[in-house]
């Protein structure tokens, strides 16, 4: 790695990232490395220069805050904390008072991918100052291009997704059915991902050799920057003898394809992030729009996502609320990487306790969205060990359809989580009859028109005289009269229900006989039943 001045850093990271809260007391502080605050020991060794991550540092917890900064100053590096801009006027002066260089994280930004972004900023620059590392070749397949001319072979680039992201054509090249299906595919062939994806290839610093049976052989090297890997370049020669003595050329390859993948990825991230934001405005009815927003691609089916159970652990609420929520927005990213590997442009936000996923389906993967559902669940389960319910909605077309898309997966999740539904995947389709129900019982408990008022004075008299006459109406009227059912429900004698019955018609003048007053009490009951 190289180094970098600090304002320089700030400005390669993605804005909403990082912001400068102070300078320090340096003219121009550069940084060199990244390291995380919280290991002590690696903390003493680390060489001045370096951004420490402030992992657990409260901002508000001043002697937290001071301990770090002494650290920070102690090793002559440079702070990060999470921080929401603009900071108080009295956190800032006393950080400046500290003469040490502080960044303002964004705090819904993972330290993770901090210090990814860091560490791939700070290689790319060491790659991009050595003599011939440049990107004087173009894009990647004018690159893909110039290495084929020079060995001989036929070049693919491909991204850590299996993705074929450039590929050499010129003519009178090499070529075998695997590589012919991955360019038409624009993807690594199934039959052919176990040797694509062997160990030996990603681990090496070298260029490594495969011959698959049936297939041309192939010479293989992974594109790295610092120990970010990007993807991979392989070439395919027409046979052994061709693959000999090319590794310099190959592994000078890999580090000029990692300045573009390094864009490329910065350029899909970007994009990412414009599609989430816009999904989220569109969800949020904040678009002012008949139309989504841009980077929101329709057709396409939205999911919700909503944890199955929720409970306590005997911690603080607050630290129970932050556990969760930051396993929401690793669900988030989760769902998005998934869906871009299997060939969607996803885009995914969370809203309050719910993570909303739109996958397109124009164009989409070789799977079905169910089966990517699945594929999420399965991965969320075993990565953030906790089980979600899902519910997806037919395809929208529209934004007034994603908006009706979102209120009744809503609802479905409500229905669901208040039934202690199995986690797993849902349809609002299926689920169809049960949400009509809780929107004609939604409206009978709002709207006291819609009530004959039998209900309250059943409930009221039940209050008032200990009885259950409310309670026993409705399990008979949902068994549709089946009085060995609803006995059974309110573990009764079948005689009691009977009686009960009986007496309720006497008193309230409830008519039993009559279906459209067995209807109204019935929805009457219901709603005011529910909480």
């Amino acid at each position: 790695m190289t180094t970098m001045p600090l304002e320089q850093l700030v400005e390669a990271l993605q804005d909403g990232i990082v912001s400068v809260l102070s300078q320090g007391a340096e003219p121009e502080p550069r940084i060199d490395g990244v390291e995380l605050l919280d290991c002590p020991e690696v903390v003493r060794a680390t060489a001045p220069g370096h951004l420490l991550l402030g992992v657990g540092v409260d901002v508000a917890d001043l002697d937290a805050l001071d301990a770090a900064l002494r650290t920070a100053a102690d090793s002559s590096c440079a702070l990060a904390v999470k921080c929401t801009v603009p900071a108080r006027p009295d956190l800032v002066a006393r950080i400046r008072d500290s003469g040490v260089p502080v960044l303002a994280v964004n705090p819904q930004m993972p330290w993770t991918r901090v210090q990814r972004l860091v560490t791939t900023i700070l290689a790319a620059s060491a790659v991009d100052s050595v003599p011939g590392g440049g990107t004087t070749g173009g894009d990647l397949f004018s690159l893909a291009n110039a290495v084929a001319g020079i060995v001989g072979g036929a070049v693919a680039i491909m991204d850590t997704q299996q993705v074929v992201v450039a590929y050499s054509n010129l003519p009178d090249q090499p070529i075998d059915e695997t590589r012919r299906r991955g360019i038409l595919g624009r993807r690594v062939p199934e039959d052919a991902l176990a040797d694509h994806l062997d160990r030996e290839v990603w681990v090496s610093d070298t260029v490594v050799r495969q011959h698959r049976a049936g297939d041309l052989p192939r010479t293989a090297v992974v594109i790295r920057a610092g120990e970010d890997v990007l993807g991979s370049l392989w070439v395919a020669f027409p046979d052994e003898a061709a693959a000999a003595d090319c590794g310099p050329t190959l592994q000078e390859a890999a580090r000029v394809a990692a300045l573009h993948m390094l864009a490329l990825r910065r350029q899909v991230d970007a994009e990412q992030e414009s599609r989430d934001r816009a999904l989220r405005s569109a969800l949020e009815g904040r678009s002012g729009q008949s139309d989504l927003p841009g980077g929101v691609r329709l057709p396409a089916v939205l999911v919700g996502l909503s944890e199955a159970v929720v409970e306590g652990d005997g911690s603080s609420d607050s630290g129970v609320a932050a556990r969760r929520r930051a396993a929401l927005l690793r669900l988030v990213d989760l769902a998005v990487l998934d869906g871009r590997s299997l060939g969607y442009e996803p885009a995914a936000a969370l809203i309050g306790d719910r993570v909303y996923v739109l996958l397109p389906t124009a164009g989409s993967g070789p799977v079905s969205t169910g089966v990517l559902l699945d594929h999420i669940l399965d991965r969320a389960r075993h990565s953030l060990h906790r089980s979600f319910v899902a519910v997806n909605s037919p395809t929208a077309g529209a934004l007034s359809t994603l908006l009706r898309a979102r209120r009744d997966i809503d609802a479905a999740l409500d229905h669901l989580l208040e039934q202690h539904a199995d986690r797993g995947a849902y349809r609002t389709e299926d689920l169809r009859p049960a949400l009509v129900l809780r929107r004609l019982v939604g409206a009978v408990r709002d709207d006291a028109d819609l009530r004959t008022g039998i209900a309250e004075r059943l409930r009221a008299h039940d209050a008032d005289h200990a009885t259950e006459y409310s309670a026993t109406l409705l399990a008979y009227l949902r068994h549709f009269g089946d009085v060995a059912a609803a006995s059974g429900e309110l573990h009764i004698h079948q005689n009691t229900l009977r009686l009960r019955l009986r007496r309720a018609e006497q008193l309230f003048e409830v008519s039993l006989t009559d279906p459209t007053r067995r209807l109204l009490l019935a929805l009457e009951l219901t709603a005011l039943a529910r909480p």
